[in-house]
């Protein structure tokens, strides 16, 4: 099996460790399966949450995502996170 380099920010580890309680192997993969799987913006209904994620896509160009309760932010051109942390406990609430 051959293994694929990631890219990610030392912020975004930084920020999964402060935010989610991940250590470096739990942030790297969460961030893989996030960019492959998670869920943009414009996949989502009209509501409070595709609002939430737009707002955080509106300023610079990157990318979005909502996996598993969580925001990743990556970067527009590639799959490097930017940065990570959970959706809003208010909007967990509409999830479930």
């Amino acid at each position: 099996m051959s293994r694929v380099k990631t890219n990610n920010t030392d912020h975004a580890y930084f920020r999964a460790a402060e935010r989610c309680g991940w250590g470096k192997k739990k942030a790297r993969e969460m961030m893989k399966l996030a960019s492959r799987y998670g869920t943009a913006p414009g996949n989502l209904s009209d509501g409070p949450i595709k609002d939430f994620l737009a707002a955080r896509q509106d300023f610079t160009p990157r990318r979005v995502k909502l996996y598993q309760g969580y925001v990743f932010i990556f970067c527009s051109t590639s799959t490097r996170c930017i940065t990570v942390y959970p959706l809003p406990d208010e909007l967990k609430k509409i999830t479930n």
